[in-house]
């Protein structure tokens, strides 16, 4: 048996006017979503269980297995991962993001400072190890666009962050860290804002640091459910998830982390990469990028991208390969209206062999539940263990 996970990030919304009252899901072309969804078996996951934050890291674990109470230590060190970058265990990794405050340094008007470039990431985090270059234990390291990681040496801290894309539009002065080694982290993004004084980093003027965590401890993929498998996507996160799982990382030509990425080659390197291994875990950014943005256009371009370039390259190649089993699902909902993630249970189709039709014939956020998986990350026993998956 082949097994495909196809992890449309941030796809799942809310009603909205400017549609007719319809979710993108709802108004989007997804005649190839909706083939699945009639041949297969629909259900809903709840990926964030037990109240916990609906971040794409806790939510991608769930989905790809991991229970998060028990494995999840932080989203920056799973980052931290993909850039085989050590953490000790006194070490604590942070997500840093380049961003945008209004001029007044009060609020947070952009959490990817208007998607910063690489190369202006890469000039950006240059800069701060000079600026920082007598901090001992300060280590910056450079990621991809506004997606950076700040390592703090011998710490031993007890904070609470906020995610940037969750105050957009607000004062950051209720959402700059706080609690043991607050202090701390906060004079270093006080201090980051010299890099950014004169200009020259497009929009970027400021660093927030979010996302902290201490050295994960997570089993094998394969000691877990007794299958090699690999990973195939843009950001660092999920590839560091599957650095962590065991898995090969597959890096697709192309392939952005946002909405002009190359979504047909995604889906042609994720059936290559079935030739080698009997799982495959698919990550595709772009819906979540257009719902941080607000934009209803590019939210619904995304949908159609993944209908239109993904789905029908998946469908032919799995079908090469003779007994397979297709698991398609958002980690969480993004709506544009809100422009940050909330913490409600996903849609999401089995279609393969041993799947059982049910009698679902549209993928919407409103399908009526074969399944509901209350603890998301049993998804995985059901998808790769069940012999016979009935509607």
């Amino acid at each position: 048996m082949k097994y495909l996970v196809l992890l449309c990030d941030g796809m799942s919304d809310h009603k909205i006017e400017e549609l007719g009252n319809k979710t993108v899901m709802e108004y989007a072309d997804t005649s190839n979503f909706d083939y699945l969804a009639k041949n297969g078996v629909c259900g809903k996951i709840a990926t964030a269980p037990g109240g916990l934050y609906p971040g794409s890291d806790i939510c991608n674990l769930s989905v790809m297995g991991y229970d998060p109470h028990k494995y999840y230590s932080g989203r920056s060190p799973l980052e931290a991962g993909a850039m085989n970058i050590e953490l000790g265990d006194r070490d604590m990794a942070f997500r840093c993001n380049l961003v945008t405050l209004t001029e007044d340094g009060k609020t947070m008007d952009d959490f990817s400072a208007h998607h910063a470039g690489n190369e202006t990431g890469k000039r950006a985090i240059e800069a701060l190890k000079e600026v920082f270059q007598d901090d001992d234990g300060v280590e910056f390291y450079p990621g991809v666009g506004y997606r950076h990681i700040l390592v703090l040496r011998d710490v031993d801290f007890e904070l609470k962050t906020t995610a940037p894309h969750d105050i957009m539009g607000k004062e950051i002065a209720d959402h700059l860290p706080e609690g043991k080694g607050a202090e701390r982290v906060r004079e270093i993004m006080a201090k980051a804002r010299v890099v950014f004084a004169g200009g020259g980093y497009e929009r970027a003027n400021a660093i927030w640091l979010w996302g902290e965590g201490g050295r994960p401890q997570m089993p094998l993929y394969k000691d877990l459910y007794g299958v090699e498998g690999s990973v195939v996507a843009a950001v660092d996160l999920i590839k560091g998830i599957g650095n962590f799982a065991g898995f090969r990382i597959i890096d697709v030509p192309g392939a952005t982390g946002f909405i002009d990425t190359n979504f047909k080659g995604k889906a042609e390197y994720a059936v290559k990469a079935l030739e080698d291994t009997d799982y495959v875990f698919v990550h595709v950014e772009a819906p979540d990028e257009a719902g941080h943005m607000g934009s209803v256009e590019e939210k619904v371009k995304a949908v159609e991208n993944i209908n239109s370039l993904m789905i029908p390259t998946i469908l032919e190649g799995m079908k090469s390969f003779g007994d397979f089993r297709i698991l398609v699902t958002p980690d969480h909902p993004t709506p544009v209206a809100l422009r940050t993630h909330v913490n409600e249970p996903v849609p999401a189709i089995i279609y393969g062999t041993g799947v059982e039709a049910d009698s679902n014939s549209e993928y919407t956020e409103y399908v009526d539940p074969s399944f509901f998986m209350e603890e998301g990350y049993k998804i995985a026993e059901l998808f790769l263990k069940a012999p016979v998956i009935k509607g």
